[in-house]
């Protein structure tokens, strides 16, 4: 197991906290008078003060929830996806050649496109959708990108009719206790919608081939089976995710991709086709204030060289790794370059590289800021393309293999699945 995923797994082991539950005016047309809240003065510091809520409301208003899903809910459909299974199965299984899978999508533009998960039409060899009136389409699969789970379908607008489709959002505005909404089909209860609020934002979630994503959105909105691929929207109905996987052992513990990084795929999922992720080819681990003392950094943030990849982008480009330590194999060792910027843009976490290259496609260059000992380099780099096989690949010499750049994972119990699968 690489240093990275270790150190994964100790970042997430359970922090036991204390929360008060405060619902603040969501609704600005709608909100209630507001009355100034105190807080009773418990010992603290000189410096600190109360938490202090200017305004109280309902944590949503029931006629305007209605009307949004009125007028939302003609706009998403139920994907049906068909995977054939491989005759080859051995005796004495004998079962229907085709397994049946259900999932959610929604139409963002009155061509007919659907945007989905790629989870949910992964290996598909035909594509049903089944609109809000219950008409059932043929649908083709025109792009996909797997690594941010996201897939883009097509009807035949002349079919589908009068097409209602949704306003994409700014998911980089959004903040926790604003509202979130899920529609879609759990469990293939098309129509369903469910009410929360944004629990946190900027989380990360395992990924294809080893790959984390970013800034995922979580919500405790109710998100199911068959939630997969549906739009999470605000209290405007924009969407500002696609619902996309909940933890599998807790209850309202959601997660869905944020809008703005399937806004940046749009223009390649349209052209069809997969989207190539770039790639660097490190494995790393963010400066801590603790480890810069320990190894004696110059710097207090960025993203520390683990490992580099062999034949990676990061090779070719003289990346030069710290390896870990012979004594705690939890720890790196010293002697590894640190990435503070990508083309100037600071970076002290590797979901931050991860973000600065989900805009990037391979053959594109950029310029990595690097502090190796007491130097400050520019190194100029080409990036690649995300190999599918990268847990095979070996990395240098005193380097595991690597398990992605962010240290990959075996998924820490997310569950990703659509209503996959049942037997027809």
């Amino acid at each position: 197991m690489s240093l990275a995923k270790k150190l994964s797994d100790i970042r997430l082991l359970p922090i036991m906290a204390t929360a008060l539950l405060i619902f603040a005016s969501l609704f600005s047309a709608c909100a209630a008078p507001g009355a100034s809240a105190t807080a009773n003065a418990l010992q603290r510091a000189p410096s600190s003060s109360p938490a202090v809520v200017t305004g109280t409301a309902p944590l949503f208003d029931e006629a305007t929830t209605v009307a949004m899903y009125e007028q939302c809910i003609p706009a998403v459909v139920q994907i049906e996806s068909i995977v054939e299974i491989s005759s080859q199965l051995p005796m004495p299984f004998s079962l229907s050649p085709n397994q049946e899978g259900l999932g959610s999508g929604f139409f963002i533009d009155g061509e007919g496109h659907i945007l989905t998960n790629y989870h949910v039409i992964d290996r598909a060899s035909k594509v049903k959708v089944v609109l809000d009136d219950g008409t059932k389409m043929d649908a083709s699969v025109v792009g996909t990108d797997k690594h941010n789970d996201l897939a883009l379908l097509q009807v035949n607008k002349s079919e589908a009719g009068e097409i209602k489709y949704l306003t994409l959002g700014d998911s980089d505005t959004v903040k926790p206790g604003q509202m979130a909404i899920a529609l879609g089909s759990p469990y293939g209860l098309q129509g369903s919608i469910t009410v929360g609020v944004v629990s946190g934002v900027g989380r990360s979630l395992p990924g294809s081939a080893d790959r984390t994503m970013t800034n995922i959105i979580q919500t405790d909105a109710a998100i199911n089976p068959g939630n997969s691929g549906g739009p999470l929207l605000n209290s405007r109905g924009e969407v500002i995710g696609i619902n996309t996987a909940i933890e599998y052992n807790a209850n309202s513990l959601g997660f869905a991709v944020p809008v703005n990084t399937a806004k940046a795929q749009l223009p390649e999922l349209l052209k069809g086709g997969e989207v190539k992720t770039a790639w660097l080819g490190i494995e790393g681990t963010p400066v801590t204030p603790e480890m810069a003392k320990r190894l004696n950094l110059k710097v207090e943030k960025g993203v520390y060289v683990v490992g580099v990849l062999k034949d990676s982008p990061a090779a070719r480009a003289g990346l030069i790794e710290g390896g870990v330590s012979t004594t705690n194999p939890n720890e790196p060792s010293a002697g590894g370059d640190i990435i503070t910027a990508v083309d100037g843009h600071p970076v002290a976490t590797v979901q931050d590289l991860l973000s600065y290259f989900n805009n990037k496609r391979p053959g594109d260059k950029v310029t990595l800021s690097v502090q190796r000992g007491d130097q400050q380099l520019s190194v100029p780099v080409e990036m690649g393309e995300w190999p599918d096989n990268l847990g095979s690949i070996t990395a240098t010499p005193n380097q595991s293999p690597n398990e992605g750049l962010n240290g990959g994972g075996d998924g820490y119990n997310f569950d990703f699945g659509p209503f996959h699968f049942h037997f027809k």
